[in-house]
C-alpha cells in the first residue's frame, strides 16, 4: 500500500511540476515573442541611468558624471533675446534663488543657428557656463524649459549636471483640450494650465467653447447666446468670456509658445444655440446666424492670433450634411483660417484637418487627410493607474493611414461640478499630461503589443523595464513639481498579482482558496496567470480589452498576491472595484456598508474577510446602469467616496513575514468597468510576490 501511495505521489508531483514548467515555458515563450514586437527609441538602461529625470526626454543627450553648484550667473548678450525670454529666464532663476550677476564668470549665452528646426535646440552645460543654440524664439524657450529641470536643489544648494543635448519634437502639434461649454473655468485657472503645458513643451491648447449647456463666447450682435436664461441652470448660466478676455488669453498663450485653437461646435451639441436663436444651426436661418457669429469672431480675433479654427461637427445627424459642411468650411477658410473637425463626424473636404476620437465606419471617408490623434486620449475615461499605460504604450497615430500631425489630450468634464477646482481633483489631468507630453515630443514607443494599453507588461520583458524606468520619471516630477497639485500616482510596476477564472458567479469561492497553481473547473484546466499593476483591468467597458476579454457578465475572476513585510505594520491602501468613467454617471453604484463592491466583490487578508468602510451613501445607484446617463445623474456632482483617489485610504494590518491578499472580482453587467484597484500608499519594507518565495 505504501509503495502504491508513493507511486501516486511521484506521479502527482511529476504532473504538478510538469504543468508548472509548461506554464512557465509558455510565459517565457510569450515574453520572447512580445519582446520582438516591443520597440523603443530610448533604452531602459539609458533612462534608468539618467541623473536628472527630464520630461519629455531629449532626443539625444550625453551626460557627464560631474555636476556644479550654481548660485550666480551672468547672461551674456542679453540684448539679443526678446523681453519674453528674459522674463522666462528671470522667473526660472528667481524660483531657484539664483542671482543674475554681471561679475560672475559662469555665463548663460544664446546663439542663433538657422539650420535648426523651429522648435529644436542645442544645450550644453560646461564648467564655464550654459550655451544654448536655436533658430528662434521657440527653440530658445524649450531649451529654457529643459534648463529649468536640469537645475536641482540638493541640501539647499542648486546643482546642475554637465551635459550636451541636441533636441527637437517628433510632432508639430502637441496639445491639451479643455471643454468649458459644460463646466465653465475662469481665465485664471486656464492660464495655470497653460503654464504647466509650456513647462512640458506642449504647444497647442484646444478651447471647446460651446456645448449643449452653454455658449461661452461674447456676442455683441446676438447677446441672447450668452444670456443665462438660455443656458442650463446648473451649468454656470450666463458665464462667458468677453472678446477682451479671449484676446488676452490667446496672447498669454503665445507668450508661452502655445497656439490656441478655439472650437465652436457646429451643428451638433447646440441646445443653448437653439434655445437662444429659436432655430437649428443647419437650417437656412441658422446657417446665416452662424456666418454672422463667425464673422464677428474673426473680426474680433485676427488671423495672427488664431490661424486655426475648430468646427466640431461630430455626434450629429442632419438632413443636409454636404450643404452645411461646404458652406461653413468655405466661410471659415474665406477668412484665412485652417479648419479642424472631429472624426467620426460629418464628412469633410480634404482641406480640413481631422481630429480622430474614434473609428469612422466608412474607412474611405477618413483617408488622405492631415490628422490629429485623440483616440483613447480622454482624461475623463482614465483612472490614475491604468490610464498611464494606455497613453504610454500607444504610439501616436497608431494604425492611421493619414498624415499624423500629433495629438491632443482631451478633458471632458461632462458631469456637473461643485467648483472648477473639482475638475482637476476628479480627473488624473497632470499624470496624463506628463505622460502624453513624453509621447508627443519623443515618439519613444515605436511599436508595442495592444495588450499593454490595458495590462502592464510582465517582469522580465523589455517593456516592463521600460515602463518601470518611465515611472521613476513621473514620480520624480510628482515630488518636485506637483506637491501642491493633485497627482495621485504611485509606483505600480513592482506590484505583482495572479489571476484565475472566469467562474460562474460564486462557484469559485471555495475552489480557489486551495488551488496553488491550477484547478479543473467544468472540464477545463484553469491556471493562475501572472499580472502586474495597482489596477487590474479584467475587461474595459469601452475597448473590451483586459486580462479576460472573452469573459461575460455573470462571471467572476479572482486575484491573489503575497506581501512580505519586514515587521508587523499597518498598510495604507486605496482599494476599489469599479472605477466610474467620468464621461457620464453610468456605473453600478456605491456598495453597502462594510462591503467594498455593490456587485459582490470581496477581499480576504490572510484568510479573514476584510470589511469595507461605512459609506455616506450606502447602496446608492444611478438611475441607469447602461447606455447614456439621465439628466438628473449628470447634474449630480461626483462625491469623494465615488472616486477612490479622493477618499481616505483603507488600513490593513500586516504581520511580519508573508501575507496573502485574495480578491473576488465579479461582473454583473456588460456596461460595468470590470476591474480591481489596490494602491499601496506606504510600501517601504514591503515586497509583492506571485508566490511565497
Amino acid at each position: 500500500m505504501k509503495s502504491v501511495i508513493s507511486t501516486i505521489t511521484i506521479i502527482f508531483c511529476f504532473s504538478f511540476v510538469s504543468s508548472n514548467l509548461n506554464a512557465q515555458n509558455k510565459e517565457l515563450s510569450d515574453k520572447a515573442i512580445i519582446d520582438n514586437i516591443f520597440e523603443t527609441k530610448f533604452t531602459s538602461k539609458e533612462l534608468e541611468s539618467a541623473p536628472v529625470k527630464l520630461i519629455p526626454y531629449p532626443q539625444n543627450i550625453v551626460w557627464d558624471n560631474k555636476k556644479l553648484g550654481i548660485t550666480d550667473i551672468y547672461i551674456k548678450d542679453v540684448e539679443k533675446i526678446s523681453p519674453q525670454l528674459i522674463s522666462e529666464i528671470n522667473h526660472i532663476f528667481k524660483v531657484k534663488n539664483i542671482t543674475i550677476n554681471k561679475q560672475k564668470k559662469f555665463v548663460l549665452r544664446f546663439k542663433y543657428n538657422d539650420k535648426l528646426l523651429k522648435e529644436g535646440y542645442e544645450l550644453k552645460v560646461s564648467k564655464s557656463g550654459i550655451y544654448i543654440v536655436a533658430s528662434g524664439e521657440a527653440g530658445f524657450f524649450y531649451a529654457l524649459q529643459t534648463l529649468r529641470q536640469l537645475i536641482k536643489t540638493e541640501n539647499d544648494t542648486n546643482k546642475i549636471h554637465l551635459c550636451k543635448i541636441t533636441d527637437k519634437p517628433q510632432f508639430p502639434i502637441r496639445g491639451f483640450m479643455i471643454d468649458v461649454g459644460r463646466n465653465f473655468q475662469s481665465i485664471a485657472l486656464l492660464k495655470e494650465q497653460l503654464d504647466i503645458m509650456a513647462k512640458y513643451k506642449l504647444n497647442t491648447f484646444q478651447w471647446h467653447l460651446t456645448d449643449r449647456p452653454a455658449w461661452r463666447i461674447e456676442s455683441k450682435i446676438y447677446p441672447e447666446l450668452t444670456d443665462g436664461k438660455n443656458h442650463r441652470p446648473s451649468r454656470n448660466p450666463g458665464k462667458y468670456y468677453t472678446y477682451e478676455e479671449i484676446r488676452d488669453f490667446i496672447k498669454y498663450a503665445k507668450s508661452k509658445h502655445i497656439n490656441v485653437i478655439p472650437e465652436i461646435d457646429i451643428p451638433g451639441h447646440s441646445d443653448s444655440f437653439i434655445k437662444s436663436m429659436g432655430c437649428k444651426m443647419e437650417s437656412p436661418e441658422g446657417m446665416k446666424i452662424l456666418e454672422n457669429v463667425l464673422n464677428e469672431f474673426f473680426n474680433e480675433i485676427p488671423k495672427d492670433l488664431v490661424p486655426i479654427f475648430h468646427m466640431g461637427s461630430d455626434e450629429v445627424k442632419i438632413s443636409n450634411p454636404e450643404e452645411f459642411v461646404l458652406k461653413m468650411v468655405n466661410y471659415i477658410e474665406s477668412h484665412g483660417r485652417k479648419v479642424v473637425a472631429w472624426t467620426p463626424g460629418l464628412k469633410m473636404p480634404k482641406t480640413v484637418t481631422l481630429q480622430a476620437w474614434g473609428e469612422q465606419k466608412k474607412k474611405h471617408d477618413i483617408e488622405g487627410y492631415s490628422e490629429i490623434d485623440s483616440k483613447f486620449s480622454y482624461v475623463n475615461n482614465f483612472e490614475p493607474m491604468s490610464g498611464v499605460n494606455q497613453l504610454f504604450f500607444r504610439p501616436i497615430g497608431y494604425k492611421s493611414k493619414n498624415k499624423v500631425l500629433g495629438g491632443i489630450l482631451c478633458l471632458w468634464p461632462d458631469v456637473n461640478v461643485w467648483s472648477e477646482d473639482d475638475i482637476y481633483l476628479q480627473h488624473p489631468v497632470y499624470i496624463s499630461l506628463l505622460t502624453y507630453s513624453w509621447s508627443l515630443w519623443t515618439a519613444d514607443i515605436i511599436s508595442s503589443p495592444r495588450a499593454y494599453q490595458q495590462n502592464l507588461p510582465l517582469s522580465g520583458t523589455k517593456a516592463a523595464n521600460h515602463f518601470s524606468a518611465f515611472e521613476d520619471f513621473l514620480l520624480s516630477h510628482k515630488e518636485q513639481y506637483f506637491s501642491k497639485l493633485p497627482f495621485p500616482y504611485f509606483k505600480q510596476s513592482n506590484t505583482q498579482w495572479q489571476l484565475i477564472g472566469p467562474f460562474s458567479r460564486n462557484q469559485g469561492d471555495s475552489l480557489v482558496k486551495n488551488a496553488h497553481e491550477k484547478l479543473v473547473y467544468q472540464g477545463k484546466t484553469l491556471l493562475w496567470k501572472n499580472a502586474k499593476g495597482n489596477s487590474l483591468v479584467i475587461k474595459d467597458r469601452d475597448t473590451k480589452q483586459g486580462h479576460y476579454p472573452e469573459a461575460k457578465p455573470g462571471e467572476t475572476v479572482y486575484a491573489r498576491t503575497y506581501i512580505f513585510s519586514d515587521s508587523d505594520k499597518s498598510l495604507k491602501a486605496h482599494i476599489n472595484f469599479e472605477s466610474p468613467l467620468r464621461a457620464n454617471r453610468i456605473y453600478t453604484g456605491i456598495a453597502k456598508n462594510e462591503s467594498w463592491d455593490i456587485n459582490g466583490g470581496k477581499i480576504w487578508v490572510n484568510g479573514a474577510v476584510f470589511k469595507g468602510p461605512k459609506w455616506e451613501n450606502p447602496g446608492w445607484k444611478p438611475f441607469k446602469q447602461k447606455g447614456w446617463s439621465t439628466g438628473i445623474d449628470r447634474e449630480t456632482p461626483w462625491t469623494d467616496e465615488e472616486l477612490y483617489w479622493l477618499r481616505e485610504p483603507a488600513v490593513i494590518q500586516l504581520k511580519k513575514g508573508w501575507n496573502e491578499i485574495m480578491v473576488k472580482v465579479p461582473c454583473t453587467t456588460k456596461h460595468q468597468n470590470w476591474m480591481f484597484t489596490f494602491v499601496p500608499i506606504n510600501s517601504e519594507g514591503l515586497r509583492f510576490s506571485y508566490t511565497k518565495e
